[in-house]
């Protein structure tokens, strides 16, 4: 798919973000020439590129 395509597609995809947004990621990374993330394993060492990666939350001061 080229660029032009891919917007004219999700142009007109609504607002569904919740349910389009892995797809459109997905696709999106075939129009950057990019490889789609990998599946999640569960292992940390191996979900280095995933999607809905989990993000450790330190615990202490806010940041500011």
């Amino acid at each position: 798919m080229d660029v032009a395509a891919f917007v004219e597609k999700w142009s007109a995809s609504g607002a569904s973000e919740r349910a389009n947004k892995d797809l459109f990621l997905a696709e999106l990374c075939d129009v950057l020439g990019v490889p789609r993330p990998e599946p999640a394993t569960g292992d940390p060492a191996r979900d280095r590129y995933v999607f809905e990666k989990p993000i450790p939350i330190t615990v202490g001061n806010p940041p500011g």
